[in-house]
């Protein structure tokens, strides 16, 4: 990890125990002002050591409230990871903070703000598969022909129509077979 960072924010009481075993381009990046902080390093150099002792330094300092914590990984067990080690480094529940993968924080904010988002409560979110499984039972429960309405081709133009902005009353009702 290089780290160039001048830094003269001396760790003191309970805090300073959070930053006893950081190396010193680790130390300058957790001890960073609070704001933005994009921490670059490669594999095993203790990125996530980093995050997770920056996050709960800035709220040990009081220089963030817990709710005002925002960090995206990649991999749900990345966050994971950062949630159990934050919840061993703090004497708050971490839940609170908005850690997680994009797709992960994003879903929490649309379950929190579904009214303003324009959608049901109980809404449901669904991957390519499950979008696929779902077109194969309204197939099967419309006794269509699976052979001229192949679920997956179907499933590939709704989502081709949801990426054009279509909504179902603007898609044009066609059948090239008839």
């Amino acid at each position: 990890m290089n780290v160039s960072v001048e830094n003269d924010r001396a760790p003191r009481g309970e805090s300073a125990g959070l930053l006893r075993n950081l190396n010193p381009e680790q130390l300058a990046a957790v001890t960073l002002p609070a704001g933005n902080a994009l921490i670059l390093a490669g594999a095993g150099s203790g990125k996530t050591r980093v995050l997770t002792t920056r996050i709960a330094w800035l709220v040990q300092t009081g220089q963030v409230s817990p709710a005002g914590v925002m960090a995206v990984t990649f991999t749900n067990k990345a966050a994971k990871e950062m949630l159990t080690r934050l919840s061993t480094l703090l004497p708050v529940n971490p839940r609170g903070m908005w850690i997680g993968t994009f797709h992960g924080l994003c879903n929490r904010f649309l379950r929190a703000h579904w009214k303003l988002a324009g959608l049901p409560q109980g809404f449901q979110i669904l991957d390519a598969q499950d979008s696929v499984s779902a077109v194969k039972r309204i197939v099967k429960a419309m006794k269509l022909d699976e052979e001229r309405y192949i679920p997956k081709q179907c499933a590939w133009f709704i989502a081709g129509a949801k990426e054009d902005g279509l909504r179902p009353k603007d898609v044009e009702v066609r059948d090239e077979l008839t």
